[in-house]
């Protein structure tokens, strides 16, 4: 959104293929936009020239390929609306490769700014990976210009790393000498990036890089790494030497997971108690016994169960879990009775669920065939499950078959559920059905505050016709009792569009919902800085109300900017506003120490003698806890 007070959240992420462990050129983006062809792609990923290190600092050359032939298609693309005329990934794949190679540094910047308003999310990252690689090859500094103007616009920073693979080849000094002007995060991105591309280059150069660009163990454990890697035709020599004393570091997991399975694969599951000793750390034990059992699940599932069934301190039965769905893939019924084979209760009613979800999932409608052969306990989750999936692929059976249902509690759930999945494949037909279907009457509030939030993503003024057009039950339990469905839209608009909450706000009824949802905006005014507009909003309260209303926005203000409340106190009109904002001044301060002592002594002198009271009792009640 463009308004100056939509609101986002922007998530600082290593580059995806760090996780994928930086492969070939162009393997994420095989991965992501054609998994069907990577294979045979990979093999013809381009280098457009032969490239050299500079002989300086680290002197050595870079791995050289030749240019490889590109394969047309048989359509010729233009630009990426195009690509809707290929039917297969594969002559996708190989129509933007070939767009790519002919492309100049404008065109590609072109495309990139294209590939952000054409395709869904997956789309968009392989191919903005695959454009932003063809971008470092042309011009490496013009490429991570563009990314960091991607990165203002919400845009994770994952496509750094991206850039200096390429340059890593193409002039590693210069890589590493801007390299240096980065911040830290896209730093180490970028040295990430440069020493698993030039694993090649000697342990002590790899060292060498590391400690200039200001974290020498990234190379100490790429190089570790790819020891483990390197050792993998001898996978219990990898696992005794390598694998066992890297298993306190996490960004080695894949690595030794790889080496488990291996070993498992080609010894036999006689190893995996030699494995399970091994592994001091727990989380890395859990974490390889999950990976190796799910892949055991696949060809003999009952042993996997069995095995799952022995581990230790298993955190909610994950690995038992995971390996009783893995069976149900491919027969339910055997999973279903091994399940049910299980003495302790909980965990057998854990299992059985799992196995029924997943065969719900598989199976929609010989899951509902078969639901009186079920246990009791599971049809709850067995119809939710089946009706999840049916609805994707046809929400008018799925609304049949709520239709057809007795009231209870089951029903209930299923009606959730079909509402719910629906509302994310087409929200306004999904409201459509809640308001005007007359066999879910009864349960309209309940479905209507399932997909409230949906409808005010797509459409706030829908949204709020929809809340306003539903009464105010005031026997209602929940956190909002006795208050408007408006009070859901005003909530969540006052994180995504300030400026359309405020808009909305004047259509809340009044009384308690009226009072709560414009403290929910004061309260996101003072987070966005606009202390004189959120106080202002007292004046839409008779005197009667001011009070609390002052309460609520120093509370607020506590949160967002302490020290900003303090030294504005007179602001807040009356004695009880002032005195619960200093409390809150001096609770929040006891978790994030944003005031000074100093702070905190002025902040009690706004207290009540109620109020300082309350705030001691609490202190000796936390002492008494052990906090």
């Amino acid at each position: 959104m463009n308004s100056r007070r939509s609101q986002g959240t922007s998530v600082s992420l290593l580059g995806l293929a760090f996780v994928l462990g930086i492969g070939a050129a162009s393997a994420v983006y095989w991965l992501l936009v054609a998994p069907a062809d990577n294979d045979q792609l990979a093999d013809t990923e381009d280098q457009s020239s032969t490239v050299q290190i500079d002989n300086s600092a680290y002197e050595q050359s870079a791995p050289t390929d030749d240019t490889s032939a590109a394969i047309s298609p048989k359509k010729v693309l233009g630009d990426l609306d195009d690509l809707d005329q290929f039917k297969s990934s594969f002559e996708r794949g190989l129509a933007l490769r070939n767009l790519l190679l002919n492309s100049d540094e404008a065109q590609v910047a072109d495309l990139l700014n294209q590939s952000e308003d054409v395709f869904s999310n997956n789309q968009r990252n392989g191919i903005q990976t695959v454009v932003i690689r063809r971008f470092a090859q042309l011009n490496p500094k013009l490429a991570l210009r563009h990314v960091r103007e991607m990165s203002e616009r919400n845009y994770p920073a994952r496509f750094v790393g991206v850039v200096y693979q390429e340059w890593a080849h193409s002039n590693l000094d210069e890589a590493i000498a801007h390299a240096r002007t980065l911040d830290d995060d896209w730093k180490q991105s970028a040295l990430h990036a440069i020493v698993q591309e030039r694993i090649d280059l000697s342990e002590e150069v790899l060292k060498s890089i590391a400690r200039d660009l200001g974290d020498e163990q990234i190379a100490i454990a790429a190089i570790a790494r790819q020891k483990l890697e390197d050792a993998m035709e001898d996978p219990e020599r990898a696992w005794n030497e390598y694998a066992i004393n890297m298993q306190d570091d996490r960004q080695h997991m894949w690595s030794i997971l790889q080496v488990a399975s291996v070993w498992v694969e080609q010894s036999g599951l006689g190893v995996l108690d030699q494995i399970y000793q091994s592994l001091t750390n727990v989380d890395m034990r859990q974490s390889v016994m999950h990976h190796v059992l799910q892949d055991v699940a696949a060809s003999n599932p009952a042993e996997a169960f069995r095995i799952a069934l022995t581990i230790e301190n298993d955190q909610y039965h994950m690995v038992a879990r995971n390996v009783i769905s893995t069976w149900a893939r491919s027969n339910p019924q055997a999973a279903l009775t091994a399940a049910s084979s299980v003495e302790k209760k909980t965990l057998r009613r854990e299992l059985e669920e799992a196995v029924v979800d997943t065969w719900a999932d598989d199976e929609p409608h010989r899951v509902l065939d078969s639901i009186d052969s079920l246990p009791r306990y599971v049809h709850a989750s067995a119809i939710s499950s089946a009706l999840s999936q049916i609805v994707r692929e046809s929400p008018e059976e799925a609304v049949s078959l709520i239709a057809g249902m007795e009231s209870s509690a089951t029903r209930l759930s299923a009606a959730n559920t079909v509402a719910r999945t629906w509302s994310y494949q087409d929200p306004k037909a999904a409201l459509d059905w809640v308001l005007n279907e007359p066999s879910v009457e009864d349960l309209r509030p309940q479905l209507l505050s399932e997909i409230l939030y949906r409808i005010v993503h797509v459409d706030p003024e829908l949204a709020m016709s929809a809340a306003l057009s539903q009464p105010i039950e005031e026997g209602k339990e929940g956190m909002w009792r006795g208050m408007g469905m408006e009070l859901t839209v005003i909530s969540s608009l006052s994180y995504m569009d300030l400026d359309k909450a405020l808009e909305l706000l004047p259509r809340v009824r009044k009384g308690p919902t009226k009072l709560q949802a414009y403290q929910m905006v004061s309260g996101a005014l003072i987070r966005n800085g606009d202390i004189d507009e959120a106080l202002n909003m007292a004046q839409q309260f008779p005197e009667s109300e001011r009070s609390d209303f002052y309460v609520a926005v120093g509370t607020a203000w506590a949160r967002s900017d302490p020290e900003g409340l303090l030294n504005s106190m007179s602001r807040l009109p009356t004695k009880e506003a002032k005195s619960r904002a200093a409390m809150s001044l001096i609770s929040y301060n006891s978790y994030q120490e944003s005031l000074t002592n100093e702070q905190i002594e002025e902040a009690k002198k706004y207290l009540t003698d109620e109020d300082a009271k309350a705030l001691e009792e609490q202190d000796e009640g936390h002492m008494f806890l052990g906090f």
